[in-house]
Order: structure tokens, then sequence, then C-alpha cells
């Protein structure tokens, strides 16, 4: 079996990118993935949009893992590409009252971090992954991922942004750390927003095309949905 370095590169990405968030061994017995344990060795590799838990051997040899995903335009996007509905995979919609005042379009990522607990609740979609970039829609999965928060503060801090989706100013900064916006641009774009103008949606929507594949990212959206 291939290097699972590999196997981030048939997605496009790699551990040098600069949308990296976090790429930390997890032991075993520190998560639990749709209530299962894996054995092995578990690498969690975050990025801005997604992330990816991989069960490896030896140096990296990769043995099986899963692509989850925290943007919610993606999520929806996804599900309507393969034609599956969310309540088929029990996704449950976390802004319910939103989506009946018609403010928002539905939201599926939950991240709940327990209020004095050891762990980070995470729910959303993803699937197995491999070397190949071509999965049917039956391979769509909710995931429930049960992580511990783990002791050492900087790591901590560092996996929290790799399994969250990211507020207004966080996404903002990735803009600019992505090189998708300048930082005269956020500063624009805040004093804008501050004052009621209209140039937070070209900002964002910078943002955005470059998530959707702008950039060459081919993982972003399942491919092969409709098979």
């Amino acid at each position: 079996m291939a290097s699972y370095h590999r196997v981030l590169e048939v997605f496009g990405r790699s551990i040098d990118q600069k949308s990296l968030e976090c790429n930390y061994d997890i032991h075993p017995w520190d998560i639990l993935i749709n209530g299962e344990r894996w054995s092995g060795k578990v690498r969690l590799i975050g990025f801005v949009d997604s992330f990816f838990l991989i069960c490896y051997s030896g140096v990296s040899r990769f043995e099986h893992g899963l692509l989850i995903y925290k943007d919610d335009e993606i999520i929806r996007n996804t599900l309507k590409y393969a034609n599956i509905t969310p309540e088929s995979l029990k996704l449950e919609v976390v802004n319910a009252k939103r989506v009946e005042e018609k403010k928002d379009e539905p939201a599926y990522f939950k991240f709940v971090s327990e209020k004095g607990g050891l762990d980070y609740n995470i729910t959303t979609l993803g699937h197995p992954i491999g070397l190949t970039t071509q999965y049917p829609a039956s391979s769509l999965m909710k995931c429930d991922i049960k992580l511990r928060k783990g002791r050492d503060m900087v790591m901590r801090k560092r996996i929290r942004r790799g399994v969250t989706q990211h507020n207004f100013f966080g996404l903002m900064h990735d803009a600019v750390r992505l090189g998708v916006i300048s930082q005269a641009e956020l500063i624009g774009t805040v004093i804008g927003k501050t004052i009621g103008g209209s140039t937070f949606e070209d900002v964002a929507g910078k943002y955005f095309d470059a998530l959707s594949g702008a950039k060459g990212s081919r993982n972003l959206a399942l491919s092969g949905e409709r098979t």
C-alpha cells in the first residue's frame, strides 16, 4: 500500500500547504470514529475546509482513512450532486430556526466542546478515501467523531482549528494566509463591513471561489457522486 502522503496528493493536498491547520498523531484511545476505535496509528491532518483521519503503519504506510467535510456549502453541494438527502444519512440541520425564517441555508456540521469535559464531539459528512478520486454515492456517510482534547495547549489549539469551522474573522485571516486576498484588502473589508459597506461579498466571493476549486484543489467535493 502507498504512503498516506500519496493519498493526500490524489486529493490535491499535502502537509506543506498553507491551508494546513494541524498534522498530528492521535493515540487510538483518544479518538472514537462512529463508535469504533481504530487499531494502528491514527493521523489527523486538518485543513481550512476539511480534515483527514488516516490509519497507517510503519513510517507512513496507508491502511485506510476518511475525508471529513467542515464547510456546509460543500456538504450541501456534495449531497445535491450525489442525489442523496441528509435525512437518509441521519444528518440533522443544526440551524433549523434560521432556516425556517429563511435567513440561512441548512447547516449540518456540528461541533461541541464539552464544557469542563475532555472531548470534542464532531458530527458531519464524510467518506472513505484511497488512491482514487472516484467514489460511489453510497460511500457518503454521517461521521460521529469523539476526540480527546489533549493536555498540550499549543497542540490543542491547532487541532481545534483543524476540526472546526472558522468564524468571519477566522475566514478573513485564512484568506490572507492563503493568498486569496491581501492584508490591505482585509482591512478594507473589515472597515466596509463595520460601516455597512458592500465589499464583504466581493472578498468572501474570492475566498469561497478558492475553496471551490479556483486554486486547483480536487478534494473539495465528492467525485463520482452519481455513480
